[in-house]
């Protein structure tokens, strides 16, 4: 589950200037816009193509079909809810079969990949959580009175380690506990952004960005012939969204940002956000406020920013310097409730002096 606007798109020109020319020289966009996965997108690109608005919204209307919860007939939603024509019950699980499908694909392998680097704590089998809590595809609903003989019974189907998934050339045989279902919420939208830019790099695009709910993959320069200026949103949730902590400069990486100060409710005096631990079963309130991660593609980034605010502060520092490729900036509240800034090794050359 994301943050929506996390962070905001910044038009101004970067303090270094374009070295293949003594004056950055302004470069014609266009722009694109619309909704998808529950929220908002954005492109701006070097490309002058009336049908472009159609292909990528074609595009991502096929992405949906595969992996979002919240269309019935997509194929997550069949495999949650056990509608693949071919299946079976085997020694208490139940074993799926069913053509290979590219997008689901995609996100299932590193999903777990990401389960196993994080020690777990990335895990899309939490849906049941997620719905339990009021923040899933579900009615939404909060909690008043916190049932802990059924968190116990749905922890009995969380866990990516009960999954199996085996690929030929043509099909798939999945296997899963019966009641289990798995969410891609937390993977997805960066996975659009980097099939988007990926399809922006085939029609021969130099200078792009692509944006879907806060998550950001950018390419060469903006429309000013500058760097990519990102700026990171204060996490606090009565922060206007042009309050900035932190502004980013990113070329040909992606940026994707998590928190529990937007997507939250209160419950007789109790905070409950939307991050789900796999491991309690609750929701994860700790010292982070927010995660925001810089990696090769979105998809990554997406993913261990999630990771991330479930871990906590120390956890996540220590995790993300053994991660290559991979740059952090944790925001958490000091012991006088104040925010603060921690940053990974690398990371401090992104930021816009």
């Amino acid at each position: 589950m994301r943050v929506l606007l996390f962070f905001i798109i910044i038009s101004i020109c970067a303090c270094k200037p374009d070295t293949s020319t003594s004056v950055n020289e302004p470069i014609t966009f266009s722009k694109i816009t619309g909704s998808t996965m529950g929220t908002s997108y954005t492109i701006q690109c070097d490309l002058n193509d009336p049908a472009l608005k159609y292909q990528i919204d074609s595009i991502l209307v096929d992405i949906n079909s595969h992996v979002s919860t919240y269309e019935p007939e997509s194929h997550i939603s069949k495999v949650n809810k056990n509608l693949i024509s071919q299946t079976e019950s085997v020694d208490g699980l139940l074993k799926m079969q069913f053509e290979a499908h590219p997008h689901f694909d995609a996100n299932f392998e590193r999903s777990k990949e990401i389960f196993e680097q994080t020690d777990g704590y990335f895990d899309p089998t939490v849906m049941l959580l997620v719905n339990y809590w009021g923040f899933g595809y579900t009615p939404k609903q909060r909690v008043t009175t916190v049932d802990s003989t059924k968190i116990k019974l749905i922890l009995t189907q969380v866990g990516f380690e009960k999954w199996t998934y085996n690929k030929t050339a043509s099909a798939v045989e999945l296997t899963k506990p019966e009641s289990a279902e798995i969410d891609f919420s937390a993977i997805a939208k960066g996975y659009a952004v980097d099939y988007l830019s990926q399809y922006l790099n085939k029609k021969g695009a130099r200078n792009f960005m692509v944006e879907i709910g806060g998550e950001v993959f950018t390419k060469g320069k903006n429309s000013k012939g500058s760097a990519w200026t990102i700026g990171l949103n204060t996490p606090a949730d009565n922060a206007p969204v042009n309050a900035f902590v932190l502004l980013v400069q990113l070329s040909d990486k992606a940026l994707a940002s998590s928190g529990n100060y937007r997507n939250f409710y209160i419950s007789n005096g109790k905070k409950y956000a939307h991050e789900i631990n796999p491991k309690s079963g609750f929701p994860e309130i700790n010292a982070l406020l927010g995660v925001s991660v810089i990696a090769n593609n979105c998809m990554d980034a997406d993913a261990y920013a999630t990771a991330f605010m479930v871990m906590g502060l120390e956890s996540s520092k220590r995790k993300v310097e053994e991660i290559k490729d991979l740059e952090a900036c944790f925001f958490y509240s000091d012991d006088q409730g104040q925010i603060q800034y921690d940053l990974s090794s690398g990371f401090k050359p992104y930021i816009k002096s």
